[in-house]
């Protein structure tokens, strides 16, 4: 369970980065683009753990594990899509 809270923490932080970084029209700064960075990595590490995680319990609980584990991945696309825009020319 305790792994699961600190899934959803991240999860909430890295949704709150990208509200932040949508609401910027000029592009990242160097310590938004970082923060990202960071983001994107803690996200790849929850999702490489998740993909080998045998999930046990009622149907509803591995529902919640596969929609969570999507949340992340859609998370994680929308964040390497906003460092892919912004990247220096």
């Amino acid at each position: 369970m305790k792994k699961f809270g600190r899934t959803i923490w991240i999860g909430v932080l890295a949704g709150l980065a990208f509200l932040g970084a949508c609401a910027t029209h000029k592009g990242l700064t160097k310590s938004e683009r970082a923060q990202l960075v960071k983001e994107r990595d803690s996200i790849q590490e929850i999702l490489k753990r998740r993909e080998g995680a045998a999930v046990y319990g009622s149907p509803e609980v591995i529902q919640a594990f596969g929609a969570e584990t999507r949340r992340l991945r859609h998370q994680l696309d929308s964040i390497n899509n906003i460092l892919g825009e912004n990247e220096p020319k």
